[in-house]
């Protein structure tokens, strides 16, 4: 039950998501107590910024709901103020011809214009006023519905929450909002061998080899960035009972389960095989590096995912596997990377057996932008810290020569 997985798989990168995300969806059944599924929230509206709409909003009032004036002067009947000019001005009289008005002060019949204060001339102690210029019908008035109308859509669905969005929808009446629940995801880091920060003393430094752990706090960040709920874990030694039965009462509690470290095939590595043993495994390896061991799973009808414990592996494996499984569950759209074309400063090969993500520096060089490789160690997570991008080598490819253009990916 415990014995080594020698042999990986080397499923395509997109093969494997396409395969794991088709045996989610079929998961997803709805007899199933626990499954594969969105689950939605209702909010108040001014606590909704940066959630996604579960469904579309609809006005609930006109805005404005009255016509109102645009500008502080006075509300006029436009008909009474034809023909002024500079040389013929108009006279109007306080009561008769006009009332005061502030900016947002209803205008009424029989008003239906307004004249800017600065474009009156007071007369008679101030209380009449002269103009010199012609007011035309629904001058200076915000009319009835002229930002939205009742029933208009003001928010579609999926739209993520911004700071405007509240404003408006507080304005059509809107005081709770439904959204993408945050799916909550359990991280459990896996190794005797590390230890938590918290564990040193200010001046004490980790004895030799001790890790401290780092990667479920990268992870931490990037579920929160992904709209999901992350809960760490106290790290779980080498044990694959412990292991095993941490993973299987997860994911009865959490919406999706990460594993970092023991995906591969370590005499230690007890991941695969404990997943095997209470869910079910659908990818186990993946032609990527870094992450290729990667495990891809279904534990209770949730994505249960181990990844590689080196921090490039861990971040690559999050960003290709799971923000789409968290997008699913979040409503939130994956945004397609930013990319750009730069001349490689030297020559890079790689395995055409698998796809590869080369860390990068951007810099004008001779007035060329020109990427420069980094470490390509998978333990090197400075190199992730001072990239500006991967240049990225497909599945049967070789590599790229000196001097040739290649397409840069922008790291987020």
């Amino acid at each position: 039950m415990t014995n080594r997985n020698l042999r990986l798989d080397n499923d395509p990168v997109e093969e494997a998501l396409a395969k794991y995300l088709s045996a989610l969806t079929k998961a997803a059944k709805p007899e199933a107590a626990q499954c594969f599924t969105p689950k939605f929230d209702e909010v108040p509206t001014e606590e909704s910024l940066g959630r996604v709409t579960s469904k579309a909003v609809y006005a609930r009032f006109n805005s404005p709901h009255y016509n109102g004036a645009a500008m502080d002067g006075i509300a006029v009947k436009a008909s009474s103020t034809t023909g002024a000019s500079e040389s013929s001005p108009v006279t109007l009289k306080p009561g008769k011809d006009f009332i005061p008005v502030n900016t947002g002060n209803p205008v009424n019949e029989p008003y239906d214009a307004v004249i800017m204060a600065e474009d009156l001339i007071h007369v008679d102690g101030e209380q009449s006023v002269k103009i010199t210029q012609s007011a035309s019908v629904m001058q200076h008035i915000r009319p009835v519905g002229e930002n939205f109308r009742a029933g208009d859509m003001l928010i579609a669905e999926k739209h993520k929450i911004r700071p405007i969005d509240i404003g408006v929808l507080v304005s059509g009446g809107i005081d709770r909002v439904q959204v993408y629940a945050r799916p909550k995801v359990a991280i459990f880091p896996t190794g005797s061998e590390i230890i938590d920060l918290s564990q040193l003393n200010k001046n004490e430094t980790p004895k030799e080899g001790a890790i401290i752990e780092s990667n479920s706090r990268m992870y931490e960040a990037q579920v929160r960035q992904a709209g999901g709920e992350p809960f760490r874990f106290a790290p779980v030694p080498d044990d694959y009972e412990l292991l095993k039965n941490a993973i299987r009462q997860a994911a009865q509690d959490y919406d999706v389960v990460i594993i970092n470290a023991g995906s591969s095939a370590g005499t230690e590595d007890y991941t695969v095989n404990a997943l095997r043993g209470i869910g079910e495994v659908i990818v186990h390896g993946v032609a990527m590096k870094p992450g290729k061991p990667v495990i891809l799973a279904i534990v209770n009808n949730k994505p249960v995912i181990g990844t590689p414990g080196y921090p490039v592996s861990a971040y690559i494996s999050f960003e290709t596997f799971i923000i789409p499984v968290l997008s699913i569950l979040t409503g939130c759209e994956i945004k397609p990377r930013q990319k750009i074309n730069a001349v490689l400063s030297k020559q890079i090969s790689s395995s055409v057996d698998r796809r590869e993500y080369v860390r990068v520096k951007l810099e004008n060089a001779n007035g060329k932008l020109t990427a420069f490789p980094l470490a390509r160690h998978s333990g090197v997570a400075m190199s992730l810290v001072q990239a500006d991008g991967f240049c990225v080598i497909d599945q049967g490819c070789a590599g790229y020569d000196e001097g040739e253009i290649v397409v840069i990916e922008f790291l987020d």
